[in-house]
């Protein structure tokens, strides 16, 4: 810098444009520049579908290069698995996971069974597109699906057994006892997708109460079952 000072140039590394760029460069590695890749990624996978959605695509939407993606994700697979994490599913399943045996066996359904149906109807084109593309065979959203599955089984089978050691399910039972609760959501919530038991004019609070108004007395039914043959 002295020495262009001394013969009177001006200082390039330190003029408002070269400083712009850097921050702009900057900017396109940190988190604003992360959220619009994973945005643009769950607008496209969700219109176009995983398989048939590029980088390219991404980059194009969301406004950025190819390289600024793969700054941040090596692969759109690892992009997937960014959304999983993005929409809050690991944070619930981990906190469902700790939840106790403190209330009646049948409140805690309920109180679960409404709080997996508020946060899949919260993300309800991610999860539609995760369910359509595995039904088509994608091995990436299947692999994501999987994963998803096994996290509530194994976090709501934890639960359950913490109510096998109370008494209040028979021994051995919380693993079955729970994929019948998951499915019977999951299925509920499934076929709300296809417009089934909640109109499609609902609002997004009409739509989740109707859903678990379905569900608790299913639930009710698996809870009255075990108390009849323990």
């Amino acid at each position: 810098m002295l020495s262009s000072v001394v013969e009177g140039k001006p200082d390039v590394t330190s003029s408002p444009r070269t400083t712009h760029l850097r921050d702009t460069k900057r900017t396109r590695r940190g988190p604003h520049t992360r959220q619009q890749i994973l945005d643009a990624s769950l607008r496209l996978f969700s219109e176009r579908g995983f398989a048939r959605t590029t980088v390219r695509d991404i980059a194009r939407q969301a406004g950025i290069t190819d390289a600024a993606i793969y700054y941040h994700f090596e692969s759109k697979q690892e992009l997937l698995e960014a959304l999983v994490e993005e929409r809050g599913f690991l944070n619930s399943l981990q906190n469902l996971a700790r939840l106790q045996a403190d209330a009646p066996l049948k409140e805690t359904l309920h109180w679960t069974a409404r709080g997996a149906i508020n946060i899949m109807d919260q993300n309800r084109d991610f999860l539609r597109l995760i369910i359509m593309e595995g039904l088509g065979g994608d091995e990436a959203a299947l692999e994501q699906y999987g994963r998803l599955l096994g996290l509530w089984e194994d976090a709501l089978t934890s639960v359950l057994r913490r109510y096998e050691d109370k008494g209040e399910l028979p021994r051995n039972s919380a693993a079955t006892v729970g994929r019948h609760i998951i499915y019977t959501i999951l299925m509920t919530f499934q076929e709300s997708l296809l417009g089934r038991h909640v109109s499609r004019r609902a609002s997004p609070e009409e739509r989740r109460a109707a859903l678990a108004d379905f569900v608790t007395p299913a639930l009710d039914h698996i809870v009255h079952g075990l108390s009849q043959n323990s």
